[in-house]
């Protein structure tokens, strides 16, 4: 059910990108009242939508995968900021009026499109969690799909964004950086899979659309105040703010790096003109491990039911922050190019390796798994860069396509696992680890 709602949603929301229309007549009035100029067709507003809903869709597969991963580095996250973090953003807005900053519209009308907004997003949410009956990650209850927590965060940081974010790009930033942390917290707290955040921030951001689509077609304007901004008019400097996430493709000989990997970032630059910038990043490698078959017994030693002898490697996590040089190729007024050269210092967190076998007894195969070995991964210089393609879905936001490289080559240090209490000197010998890998994925990212 929860598969088949979001192929459908998806499928819908592309359809109106592409054969979206203008639903927005010019409106010109005499020189005593304000000039309203052309909106854009409502179906730009439903890319962003379109895209979560998508990776929603995409990543059914993956939610257990990103469960693993929380399991592994965070077990014992606790935190209820994101009961108070999903309604930040327009506690913000209305703070922000009532000190008398002025936004897109009037008190009034704001809270009318806030309302909208709440009303379309509950009843999708809740319409959903209880024909889904999506079990929750910690097996408490049957409505785990849609976050609802997400999409009132995403809900919100819309608001904000539609009241405020063209007087500056920062309030975009803060409000989708809230809805974020919501998001990310809610899969920390082992309440929601990785399908339910991003499709709750999809339901949030094209509630807040539909409220204003409605709201602005019953007033016959776009707002009660206005702003010349146009996306067409190309931006003075490229400066930004990012999040992104990718899939990881590991280039070194060392065999054990078998599988895909995960990388996300927090990435930002300064640009000092419409080309040259400076600025850096701060990301995360999950790096999993291939079983490695092994004859760790001599044969004449082996129970003659045990089989299938391995090595289990528990994940590496590798955290890296690198600063450099940026450059922006303005393609467009909607598309930009852009390319980056780090360097800077990265390190590890190590894990587990222990010894896994079959046992057969009475006919019946079970695994077992003795601790074995612990490693650890120091630190070490990283280099990398980087290229992206981005597309503006807002005035300020956009959509990039990217394809980053990094290298590393850390010091793993291997002990003798804390298992066997009676080894007195658990040292043994260190070696490199080298680290070559090739991420491509998304970004979002808020120019300012």
């Amino acid at each position: 059910m929860k598969k088949y709602f979001l192929f459908v949603l998806f499928i819908l929301l592309s359809f109106g990108v592409i054969k979206g229309q203008n639903l927005y007549p010019p409106l010109i009035t005499d020189s005593s009242q304000y000039r309203f100029e052309k909106k854009d067709p409502f179906w730009k507003h439903t890319i962003a939508p379109a895209v979560l809903v998508g990776l929603s869709l995409a990543s059914w597969e993956a939610s257990n995968d990103v469960r693993t991963i929380r399991n592994r580095y965070t077990p014992d996250f606790r935190s209820t900021l994101d009961n108070y973090t999903q309604y930040a953003p327009a506690a913000t807005v209305f703070a922000l009026k009532a000190a008398g900053v002025k936004g897109r519209n009037k008190l009034g009308r704001s809270v009318v499109n806030w309302g909208g907004g709440m009303l379309v997003m509950g009843g999708l949410v809740n319409g959903l969690k209880y024909t889904t009956k999506v079990m929750r990650p910690d097996g408490s209850s049957k409505n785990s799909f849609p976050s609802g927590h997400t999409a009132t965060a995403f809900m919100n940081a819309t608001f904000m964004h539609k009241e405020y974010g063209h007087i500056n790009p920062l309030y975009s930033v803060l409000g989708y950086s809230m809805a974020t942390y919501t998001g990310v917290s809610r899969s920390l707290n082992n309440r929601h899979w990785l399908s339910d955040i991003l499709a709750g921030a999809g339901i949030g951001i094209l509630s807040t659309e539909l409220s204003y689509l409605i709201i602005d077609s019953f007033y016959k304007n776009k707002g009660d105040f206005f702003t010349p901004f146009d996306i067409r008019e190309q931006m003075e400097t490229p400066s930004f703010l990012s999040v992104r996430i990718g899939q990881a493709f590991y280039l070194d000989d060392f065999k054990s790096f078998g599988k895909l990997g995960l990388e996300g970032a927090l990435e930002g630059a300064y640009y000092f003109n419409q080309k040259w910038g400076i600025g850096g990043e701060i990301g995360f490698m999950h790096i999993p491990f291939e079983r490695e078959a092994i004859d760790l017994f001599e044969w004449d030693e082996l129970p003659p039911n045990i089989s299938n002898q391995q090595l289990d490697v528990q994940s590496l996590g590798f955290t890296s922050m690198l600063v450099g040089g940026y450059y922006t190729k303005t393609l467009s007024s909607k598309f930009l190019l852009q390319g980056k050269v780090l360097t800077g210092i990265g390190t590890g967190v190590g894990g587990n390796i222990d010894f896994v076998a079959d046992r057969e007894e009475n006919g019946v195969v079970s695994e077992i798994d003795v601790p074995f070995l612990e490693y650890s991964v120091g630190t070490s210089w990283v280099v990398g860069g980087g290229v992206s393609l981005t597309g503006m879905v807002a005035p300020t936001l956009g959509l990039s396509l990217f394809a980053d490289y990094k290298y590393a080559n850390p010091k793993a240090k291997y002990t003798i696992s804390k298992y066997y209490e009676e080894i007195d000197d658990k040292q043994l010998d260190d070696d490199r680890l080298p680290i070559s890998s090739l991420t491509f994925g998304l970004k979002l990212v808020s120019f300012f």
